[in-house]
C-alpha cells in the first residue's frame, strides 16, 4: 500500500514533534480547514495526507459537510497527481465508518468528486460515485447529471449518454439544458458519429428538447462532419446558419453562407429566408433588402 494511505495507529501523535504529552484533537472541521490552505497554497504533502489521515480517523464529532467540500473542492483545483486518490480514500474512509462520519454528503458533494474524476479522465471512477449518489436517496440537479453525461461520453457510452439524455433526466428530477445537449453532441461527434449528433441538434433546433441550441451545438457539428472527411451538405449549412442567427451572431452567419458557396453548395430557399429573417431581427434591414436582391436575382 502507498505511503499516502497508510493509516498509523492512533497512539502515534497526530502532528511530528519530539513532545510526548498526548496529542491535542482539533474540531474535524478545523482539521480539514488547516488542510485546505495547505492544499491552496501547494504545500500539502504525502506526509501532510497521512497525518491529516490519523488526525481525522481519531475523532468521534461528524465531519462537517461544508469543510469536506472545501478541502475536496480545493484538490480539485491542484494538478497533484495523488489528488484524485486522496480525495477517493479520504471520502471513502469517512463515509463507510472507518472513522468519523461524514455529516450528510450533499449533490455539491458528490458533483465536485465527479467533476475532479472527469477532470482526471477516471470516467468509471465517476460512474461509480453517480450510483453511490443515486444510493444515497439525493436529488439531481442539472449540474451533476450534466457531469454523469461528460463522464459517460469519456469512457465512450455515448448511446447510454443519450439515453440518460432524452429519456432519464426528467426522472431524475431535471429537464436537459444546452450543456446537456451539448455534451453528448461532443461526444458523439468525438467518436465520428456526427450523423447522429446532427439529430439531436435538430431536436433542438424544433424545440422538442424545451431548449434552443446555441453557437457551440452548430459548431461543434459542423466540426465533426469536416473531421470526419464528409463534405457538410446544404441541411448542415443550413442548420449552422441557422443556429447562428438564433444567438444573432449574423456576420458568422453570412460567414458560413459565403462558405457554402466557396464549397460549391447552391443557397436555397431555405438558406436565404433563414439568412433575412435574421438580418430583420438582428435590426440590420439594410443587409436584409440586399440580401432579397440577391435571391431574387437568382
Amino acid at each position: 500500500m502507498s505511503r499516502l494511505y497508510s493509516i498509523a495507529p492512533a497512539a502515534i501523535f497526530l502532528r511530528r514533534s519530539s513532545s510526548t504529552s498526548p496529542p491535542s484533537l482539533r474540531a474535524p472541521g478545523v482539521v480539514l480547514d488547516a488542510a485546505t490552505e495547505r492544499v491552496r497554497s501547494g504545500t500539502f504533502s504525502p506526509e501532510d495526507a497521512r497525518d491529516l489521515f490519523d488526525e481525522l480517523l481519531l475523532q468521534a464529532t461528524p465531519v462537517p459537510g461544508h469543510a469536506l467540500n472545501g478541502f475536496l473542492a480545493a484538490l480539485a483545483r491542484t494538478t497533484c497527481s495523488d489528488g484524485l486518490s486522496l480525495a477517493v480514500a479520504l471520502f471513502s474512509r469517512m463515509s463507510r465508518g472507518h472513522g468519523p462520519p461524514v455529516a450528510s454528503p450533499t449533490v455539491h458533494t458528490y458533483g465536485i468528486l465527479l467533476g475532479f474524476c472527469c477532470r482526471a479522465r477516471q470516467p468509471d471512477l465517476a460512474l461509480a460515485f453517480f450510483s453511490r449518489f443515486l444510493r444515497a436517496g439525493l436529488n439531481a440537479n442539472c449540474l451533476i447529471v450534466n457531469t454523469l453525461l461528460k463522464a459517460l461520453c469519456q469512457a465512450k457510452r455515448t448511446d447510454e449518454a443519450a439515453d440518460v439524455l432524452l429519456h432519464r433526466m426528467p426522472h431524475l428530477g431535471c429537464e436537459p439544458d444546452a450543456i446537456s445537449y451539448n455534451t453528448v453532441i461532443k461526444g458523439l461527434c468525438d467518436g465520428s458519429r456526427s450523423n447522429r449528433a446532427l439529430e439531436l441538434l435538430r431536436m433542438m433546433a424544433k424545440q422538442e428538447a424545451g431548449c434552443s441550441p446555441d453557437v457551440v451545438s452548430y459548431t461543434t457539428v459542423i466540426h465533426g462532419f469536416l473531421k470526419e472527411g464528409e463534405k457538410p451538405n446544404v441541411i448542415t449549412f443550413n442548420s449552422l446558419i441557422d443556429g447562428y442567427c438564433l444567438v444573432g451572431k449574423m456576420q458568422k452567419a453570412s460567414r458560413v453562407h459565403d462558405d457554402m458557396v466557396s464549397v460549391g453548395i447552391e443557397p436555397g430557399a431555405i438558406t436565404y429566408g433563414t439568412l433575412i429573417d435574421g438580418y430583420f431581427k438582428a435590426g440590420m434591414v439594410d443587409a436584409a433588402l440586399t440580401l432579397f436582391q440577391e435571391m431574387s436575382a437568382c
